[in-house]
Parts: structure tokens; sequence; C-alpha cells
């Protein structure tokens, strides 16, 4: 039942808030990354959607999420200088698993998530080795931003986004676990498949 403070789609703000539910956790984690700060995070994220509100809605057809990654980003950055962390943040150092069947036992599905709880973490502590900018740009690559939003975010061309984005993964795919898992999901996949 809907009551007279909830908001409609005719209220004027109604995309700025449906943009915060949309957006809010994937900037939490992109800006939680850029910091390694939550509550500094959390500064960048509000600001971003404060930001926001000041915007039409026409301005930014099509482009909030670039946008708001964008702002956050440049919040991020002024919460870096101030803190003396610029310069490691901006260096330009350019040097899924299959589908589980249905599962009979607790134990089984126990097992399952503390496997990709243990590979979740496996793969953020392989980006906080990654370069900061190929960091940065996987971590908008898994937030779904194309490689153009990406490179609006950042500033960088597409064409270095790619390169950011493949290098990345192909460091990330180096790893002995990450191989194996690899290897483990193309086997089962050619075996269904056969």
């Amino acid at each position: 039942m809907s009551t007279a403070s909830d908001p409609s789609p005719n209220d004027p703000l109604y995309w700025v808030l449906e943009a915060v539910e949309a957006y809010e956790l994937p900037l939490l984690r992109y800006a939680r990354r850029l910091l390694n700060d939550f509550d500094l995070a959390n500064d960048a994220v509000q600001h971003a959607f404060v930001k926001l509100c000041e915007q039409s809605q026409e301005h930014l057809q099509g482009r909030v999420a670039p946008w708001l990654y964008r702002v956050c980003r440049n919040k991020a950055i002024d919460h870096l200088r101030r803190a003396g962390r610029e310069q490691t943040f901006l260096q330009d150092n350019d040097e899924t698993a299959a589908i589980p069947t249905p599962l009979d036992t607790r134990e089984e599905i126990r097992a399952i998530l503390a496997e990709r709880h243990d590979l979740t973490k496996l793969v953020s502590q392989l980006l906080d080795h990654l370069p900061p900018a190929q960091r940065e740009t996987l971590d908008l690559w898994c937030s779904g931003l194309s490689s153009r939003q990406t490179a609006e975010v950042t500033g960088r061309s597409e064409a270095n986004v790619r390169v950011l984005t493949h290098r990345g993964l192909t460091t990330l795919r180096t790893h002995p676990r990450i191989r194996e898992l690899l290897h483990d999901a193309s086997t089962e996949q050619t075996t269904r498949t056969s």
C-alpha cells in the first residue's frame, strides 16, 4: 500500500532514487577498492548521489552509470590527494565456474559456498596486486561497465581500457588456482556439450 510520502514515478527526482537503488552497492565496492577505507568510500558515493540530484535527467540520458562512477572516482582521488596517496593510484604502470548441478545434501551446499567465498577472497587478493590502472579497469568491468563507459569514467581512451582489461585478466589467469578453476570449468563444459 502506497502512502503520500512514498516516491512515485511522477516525482521529479524519482530517477535519482532508481539510480541509488541500482548503483549504490557497486559504487561502494568500487570506491572501497580505490580508497581501502569504508568511511571514505561511503563519503565518495554519497557525494556522487548528491551531485546527481543537481543534474537534470535529460542531461545524463543514457549516461548515468559512467557519470556516477566518474564523480565517485574524482571524490576518491580528492581523498587520496589529502592523504598523499594520489600518485600511487594514478600511476599508469601497464607492465565462471560452471553452474552446479542440483545438490543432495546441506554439506555439499556448504562446501560450494565455502569454495566460492575462498575464490572471491583469492580474486580480491589478486586484484590488490595488479597495477592500479589495471585494478581499476577490472573493477569497473566487473561492475558491468562497457569499455566506452570505463573510458569515460577514467579519462583513458577506449583502446587503453581494453588493453588494461586484457592485461589484468591475463595476469589473473596465470595464478595456479585460477588456471585450475578455468580448466575444470572448460572440462565440465566440454563434458556437458558432448
